[in-house]
């Protein structure tokens, strides 16, 4: 019902384009009827004796002008409609982006990327088709009932009625294909969704497929998705193709009715040829638009079918909608309380009871085996996944009762997979920024020790540097990256495994850049590589999910234990070398 609902709400946010779509189509469908009216007093006159050409020229003028007048007006309703129908998917695509990029993380961790392509596509143009061609023919097809059928009657109320005798079976038909043809568009949208997905899949990954040489395997796999996706199409197809010949049946079976019933009228003289003539071209009137309606019904179905998909996420609820809207942040101390994290209900947690405060402008490392829940700790500090309520703490404040927005800002992120986008260098590293400083962007650019490798681009700062940022090493992606955070002037900058494909020269160097660009900023650092952490005013360890030990590098070592135990592999390696 949620489908129809939001079908309701267009209507009638652009009510006076549907009411000029209406009035549209009744003068159209109005102007219809008098040319078989025409035709038909035409017909009458000619058979009398009397009859004179200039006449036969007037009624032949009334015929051309009444034309000429409908054209005008089809016209007229199909540039409103299409017109209205073109602003409602122009609405719902910026609604749908609108909504995709306030969503958090965890949305995307169980929608694939090629699911969310097919709503804003295939979807969004099957709702525009329905709100455009669909709603015309329909209100066409109802006027034209209902301006046509009194005529009928009031012509020939018995041959009326005769015609009318096989309609509730049509109706009956009718009604099943259309509950059939829901279930089957539902299908067809949803598995074109996945066929989506996995195009889009392969082509993120298609250095991955060449590397493996598994071209022909993922073709093979794509053709399976391809010839279900045109299995369920032609399931649609044959329920939408039962109607025509149905309907075909039971018209022309009206249509037999008339010429029998009507032609023996005309020879006993009770019918003359015009009125017969007549009763015809408004049957065939009436009948037009019915032809058309199992196509209309086809259409409203799809529609349905694709505005339900587009619900389930224009209607689902936005977790940060309910941060105090007065709310406000200020800098602060940090603080992890009794935190217990897990991403979905039916997956153990990856976080228990972690406290611990870290200091208003001091640096914290996190550090702890693969998989000690070191990025999901500090994805929560953002609100990339809402954390419990009473669990993580920016001076004193619940960050569940800051705006996500307020709080984001306050915290520039580095994270693991550097990701840039299909622009400039100048951009992405001013990105928290509407027109970015070309002052800032250099100054953070060497501080993130990146302005060396920017001197030899071609276009320096104004270097194209593809999508995902594949015309970079993985060095300057996150070097890049690095950069953007430090120009966005945060007062909290969390560094998630940020030099991973960084050499450890040029590591020390940027962490060094980094502890001079951000004295007085809260710095969150998560690395494995632990001689760039020795200098963190305190080390938070984590295993399995706990803080097992905290305080300095000299304290930790002392100590022993899980930090104690991954320095001395460490400088192990680093020996072997």
């Amino acid at each position: 019902m949620k489908g129809y609902r939001l079908f309701a709400a267009r209507l009638f946010r652009y009510r006076w384009w549907v009411l000029g779509v209406i009035v549209s189509i009744v003068i159209v469908d109005l102007i219809g009827l008098l040319p078989p009216k025409i035709i038909g007093e035409a017909v009458d006159y000619l058979r009398m004796e009397s009859a004179e050409r200039w006449v036969l020229g007037v009624f032949a003028a009334a015929f051309v002008g009444v034309e000429i007048c409908r054209a005008c007006m089809r016209f007229t309703w199909r540039r409103i409609a299409f017109d209205f129908s073109r602003r409602v998917e122009l609405d719902l695509r910026n609604e749908f982006f609108e909504k995709s990029v306030k969503l958090p993380p965890a949305h995307f961790d169980r929608t694939t990327v090629g699911d969310l392509m097919s709503r804003a596509t295939s979807d969004i143009d099957q709702v525009r088709m329905f709100f455009g061609m669909g709603l015309l023919t329909l209100f066409d097809t109802l006027t034209i009932v209902v301006t046509t059928f009194p005529i009928l009657l009031w012509l020939n109320p018995r041959l009326t009625l005769y015609t009318t005798i096989p309609l509730p079976f049509l109706a009956i038909v009718c009604w099943r294909i259309f509950i059939e043809t829901h279930r089957r568009s539902r299908a067809v949208q949803d598995q074109f969704g996945d066929l989506t997905a996995r195009v889009i899949e392969n082509l993120n990954g298609i250095r991955v497929v060449k590397a493996f040489a598994r071209e022909d395997t993922e073709i093979e796999r794509l053709d399976e998705l391809s010839r279900e996706q045109v299995r369920l199409s032609m399931r649609l197809a044959r329920v939408q193709a039962v109607f025509f010949p149905v309907f075909t049946i039971v018209m022309e079976t009206g249509t037999l009715l008339v010429l029998w019933i009507g032609g023996s009228g005309v020879v006993r003289g009770s019918l003359t040829v015009g009125d017969f003539i007549q009763y015809n071209l408004y049957l065939a009137w009436l009948t037009g638009p019915m032809v058309g309606l199992g196509w209309t019904l086809s259409l409203y179905q799809r529609g349905i079918a694709s505005m339900e998909r587009l619900n389930e996420l224009l209607l689902s609820k936005d977790p940060e909608d309910g941060a105090a809207a007065g709310a406000d942040a200020v800098d602060g101390d940090v603080e992890f309380r009794n935190l217990g994290f897990r991403f979905s209900p039916e997956l153990p947690e990856v976080l228990h009871d972690v406290s611990f405060t870290v200091p208003a402008g001091s640096k914290v490392a996190i550090v702890g085996r693969t998989g000690a829940g070191k990025t999901a700790l500090v994805q929560l500090l953002p609100r990339l996944y809402e954390p419990p309520r009473g669990a993580v703490f920016i001076a004193g404040r619940d960050v569940r009762d800051i705006p996500a927005a307020r709080l984001r800002r306050l915290i520039a992120f580095v994270p693991q997979d550097a990701f840039l986008f299909s622009d400039t260098l100048a951009e992405n590293i001013g990105f928290a920024f509407e027109s970015p400083d070309a002052a800032r962007v250099e100054a953070a650019s060497k501080a993130a020790c990146l302005h060396e490798a920017v001197e030899d681009f071609p276009e320096g700062y104004g270097q194209i540097v593809g999508e995902r940022g594949v015309t970079l090493s993985g060095g300057q992606k996150q070097r890049a990256c690095i950069a953007r955070a430090i120009a966005a002037d945060a007062s909290i900058l969390v560094l998630d495994d940020a030099f991973s494909s960084v050499d450890a020269e040029t590591e020390e160097r940027v962490v060094k850049s980094i502890r001079e660009a951000g004295k007085g900023r809260t710095v969150f650092v998560i690395s494995h590589r632990l001689s760039s952490v020795m200098d963190a005013d305190r080390i938070v360890v984590l295993d399995q999910g706990r803080v097992v030990a905290t305080g300095t590098h000299e304290e930790l070592i002392r100590r022993g234990g899980v930090y104690a135990e991954l320095w001395k592999k460490q400088q192990l390696q680093e020996a072997l070398k």
